[in-house]
C-alpha cells in the first residue's frame, strides 16, 4: 500500500485494487485511474468534511461513504453514495467495512480488505480535557474504551489523532487502542501541524516508536507493507 499524507486528519491510501481517500477538506490533485476512487467523511466537522468534494466524481468514479449526521442536502442528486451510521457492516466491493460511535461526532471506520484491517479513527478519541469536569473526563473514558472492545485484536493499521490541545492527555487515544489491539502501524493524526507532538510520542511509546509514522510535513508519501 501507498500512503499519502494530506494535512490535519487526511490521507489518501493506494491498495493494489482501490484508492481511499479519508476526510479531505480540499480538493486533492488525484490523478486518473482505473481504480475505484472511495471517499469517507466520519463527520461534518469542518475540519473533516467540505462538500466541495463532491466535484471529484466529474472526473473519478466515486462512491463517498458518508457519516449520517452530514447534512444530506449537500450531497448532489448524481453522485454515488453509502451512508453509514455508528455500529454497521456494510459491504463496498471487495470491502467491509465496520462503523464505530465517535466520542465527538459521526463515525470512526473498520475496514478488513482481504486479510488487511484498517483503522481509521475520525474524532473517535479520549478526550480528556483539563478544563472539563471530573464527571466529564471519567464519562469520556468509559465510552472510548466500550469503542475500543470493538476492535480487532490484530489492527495492521491505524489513524489516530494525536492532539497537543489536550495536554498531558494528547496520548491517551493512542494508548487507549494499544491496551486492546496489536497495531501493526499506528499513523498520528489531528495534530493542527504541530508534528514536535508525534517525537513526544515516540519518547513516550517507546518500546512502540517504530511503529509509529513520523509525519513532518503534507504532502508526505511513504509504502506500508
Amino acid at each position: 500500500m501507498i500512503c499519502t499524507y494530506l494535512g490535519h486528519s487526511t490521507f489518501l491510501l493506494e491498495t493494489q485494487n482501490l484508492r481511499l481517500l479519508f476526510d479531505p477538506t480540499a480538493v486533492p490533485a488525484v490523478e486518473q485511474s482505473e481504480k475505484p476512487l472511495l471517499v469517507f467523511f466520519s463527520h461534518r466537522h469542518s475540519d473533516h468534511y467540505n462538500g466541495s468534494l463532491f466535484s471529484l466524481s466529474k472526473d473519478h468514479a466515486v462512491t463517498y461513504i458518508l457519516s449520517d449526521d452530514i447534512p444530506s442536502s449537500d450531497v448532489p442528486s448524481d453522485v454515488q453514495v453509502v451512508w453509514v451510521a455508528p455500529h454497521q457492516r456494510t459491504q463496498i466491493g471487495e470491502l467491509q467495512l465496520e462503523t464505530l460511535r465517535s466520542t465527538d461526532e459521526g463515525v470512526a471506520f473498520v475496514l478488513f480488505l482481504g486479510e488487511q484491517v484498517i483503522y481509521y479513527a475520525g474524532d473517535l478519541n479520549w478526550w480528556h480535557w483539563e478544563g472539563e469536569s471530573e464527571a466529564y473526563n471519567t464519562a469520556m473514558a468509559e465510552a472510548y474504551r466500550k469503542e475500543m472492545v470493538r476492535l480487532p485484536e490484530q489492527i495492521d493499521l491505524a489513524f489516530v489523532p494525536v492532539d497537543p490541545r489536550l495536554g498531558s492527555a494528547y496520548s491517551f487515544g493512542v494508548e487507549g487502542l494499544l491496551a486492546q489491539s496489536t497495531v501493526e502501524t499506528i499513523v498520528p493524526m489531528h495534530m493542527w501541524d504541530d508534528y514536535a507532538v508525534i517525537e513526544r510520542l515516540q519518547k513516550k511509546l517507546a518500546e512502540k516508536s517504530n511503529a509509529i509514522v513520523a509525519l513532518k510535513r503534507a504532502p508526505y508519501t511513504w509504502r506500508i507493507k
